[in-house]
């Protein structure tokens, strides 16, 4: 701040004579300027604080509601998968989330206790979810009681409907109001910092001009109020500031927030790779990059999503060794200023000068699949949370990715056989009564065929049994050759498959019943070695609706055509009207 002169300009006697008496009450008055200055600067920092907390106070309501919402999701996707799968785990998913969800619903509720319109609101919430949460419990015990079918048929899909609708409804009414409130008030704590900041301007001013003008002894007086005015500016700087990004991270929790659900809704890797892009682009459009998937060799890492602009270009294929968040198995972070170890996969030609490199290792249960790596122009801004937000983007990624492998892993090993590839007799028993359904509707037939593979206890005991499993491996990739697009070919126990060929009257079915077995019978199998047959089959056939109109009835005929066709002499085709 630039010194007053020594003296002061010398003025006639009598201008000083009559500035004089007015000096006394000047500095009363400069003094008294000051003090409404420092008690509004005090007063006015109260206020914004306590505008602060009432921000947070909004946002914790949010998050409280971001909780309860994402728990209920992830006890219904819990529920769900064990319902369906009856795995373990997802019940111990469904348990967590279960208790997550109470604790969440307790928290909204004394977060909202301050405003009765929210809270009726936040103990409406808490009905509904306790409510769908004994839904899920009631499902859990049946099938731990009577199984996962018996379940299924006790859900209530309408009224599950009608709830997660009013729940929605609740949750958005909820959200908009605490919105709405967070909205005035911030607008009440940005007046106050704007009348803070006039008063204190206004003050000032005032009071350094009497001082300067009137009485030059106050020049140090002078220079403490301007220390306190640069003060005041800077704690409503900072405030301001702080504010700012407590608004910029309570979106970027909500958008994580957002991400996880989704994450949770996903069916395929494709899926969850588009959600990823999409929330990427939302919570740091300044970034670019891509995600990787490790392939089932291992080897390398494939590409599965790009997102944003990249400042240096990384490979569409990229061996483990090539990364250093890979090797480490923890996030690599280059910052573009300081230096750092360049990974093998970004472009060589390309520089690092002023770019930030950010490569997450996927990482879930101690298997690495995969890889999410950014990159962007370095800001320098040292309130830059960018590296927690994609590091806590990978780790969700890295969990759905499992997830979303032990579901395929789970349904697959449900629905096929592990040794010839085809269908198991689960899958036929529930979809043997659909077909028929569906051509009882159109007026179409249907018919079965039961396939045995002839004298299979004596060929075992001759060649052993990896011999006889490559003999039935090698019945099942010539059923799943031969059948059409609709049929449906099945391992129904042992040696024995199934043909659910819908549309196919008994003529057909007989016609592609020889066809099979002529084409087993040709065919000549070497194992280690050896060769193995020839192979003959034993087919019966049954025919809706001249043999049958059930599942059941449809089976023994068919079963006792093959018995029949065996009984005959083996390597034949017997359609049920032969048997009786």
């Amino acid at each position: 701040m630039p010194q007053l002169p020594c003296e002061p300009t010398p003025v006639p006697q009598a201008s000083v004579s009559r500035l004089r008496p007015y000096r006394t009450p000047a500095f009363a008055l400069a003094l008294a300027l000051l003090v409404g200055v420092c008690l509004a600067t005090v007063l006015g920092v109260r206020g914004l604080v306590e505008s602060r907390d009432w921000v947070e106070h909004s946002y914790k309501v949010i998050a409280a509601l971001d909780q309860v919402q994402s728990t209920l999701h992830g006890a219904e996707a819990g529920a769900r998968g064990y319902r369906l799968a009856g795995h373990p785990g997802m019940l111990a998913e469904y348990m967590a989330n279960m208790e997550d969800n109470e604790r969440a619903r307790e928290a909204l509720v004394v977060a909202a206790a301050d405003n009765p319109t929210q809270l009726g609101l936040a103990r409406r919430i808490d009905a509904l979810s306790e409510t769908r949460i004994a839904e899920l419990q009631r499902l859990v015990d049946i099938q731990q009681r009577d199984g996962a079918p018996a379940a299924i048929r006790a859900m209530r899909p309408a009224e599950s409907v009608a709830a997660h609708q009013v729940f929605i409804a609740t949750s958005t009414a909820l959200r908009a109001e605490e919105t709405r409130l967070l909205e005035e008030r911030l607008g009440t704590s940005r007046r106050n910092a704007v009348l803070l900041i006039s008063f204190v301007v206004l003050g000032l001013a005032v009071s350094l001009g009497l001082m300067i003008a009137l009485l030059r002894s106050l020049t140090v007086e002078n220079s403490r109020s301007r220390h306190l005015e640069a003060e005041a500016r800077m704690a409503i700087a900072r405030t301001e500031c702080a504010q700012a990004r407590a608004e910029r991270l309570g979106a970027q929790r909500q958008k994580l927030g957002a991400y996880a659900g989704m994450l949770q809704s996903c069916q395929n890797l494709d899926e969850a790779m588009e959600a990823t892009a999409f929330t990427l682009r939302q919570l740091v459009p300044w970034l670019g990059g891509r995600c990787y998937v490790a392939r089932a060799s291992r080897d390398f890492l494939e590409t599965a999503a790009h997102f944003g602009q990249e400042a240096v270009a990384s490979g569409d294929l990229i061996a483990p060794g090539d990364c250093w968040g890979i090797r480490r198995g923890q996030p690599h972070h280059v910052d573009g200023h300081s230096g750092g170890q360049r990974c093998a996969h970004l472009d060589h030609t390309g520089s690092l000068a002023g770019v930030s490199s950010l490569c997450v290792p996927l990482v879930a249960q101690g298997d690495t699949l995969g890889m999410l790596h950014v990159n962007a122009q370095a800001n320098g801004n040292e309130d830059d949370n960018d590296v927690e937000m994609v590091t806590s983007v990978g780790e969700q990624l890295a969990m759905a990715i499992a997830n979303l492998r032990l579901r395929e892993t789970l349904r697959v090993q449900s629905l096929r056989d592990p040794l010839t590839g085809l269908f198991n007799r689960r899958y036929l028993e529930e979809n043997l009564a659909r077909e028929l359904q569906r051509c009882e509707r159109r007026n179409l037939p249907l018919s079965l065929l039961m396939i045995d593979v002839d004298n299979f206890k004596r060929f075992n005991d001759q060649h052993g049994h990896a011999a006889g499993d490559a003999v039935l491996s090698h019945v099942g990739r010539t059923l799943e050759a031969l059948v059409r697009g609709e049929d449906l070919a099945c391992r129904y126990g042992g040696e024995e498959f199934t043909l659910i060929l819908p549309e196919a009257d008994a003529a057909t079915a007989i016609t592609r019943a020889e066809t099979i077995r002529r084409t087993v019978a040709m065919t000549t199998l070497l194992h280690m070695g050896q060769t193995l047959g020839p192979v003959t089959l034993s087919i019966g056939v049954a025919s809706f609706p001249a043999d049958g109109a059930t599942p059941e009835v449809l089976l023994g005929l068919a079963d006792a055509s093959l018995y029949r066709a065996k009984a005959e002499g083996r390597d034949r085709v017997v359609h049920a009207t032969a048997t009786s």
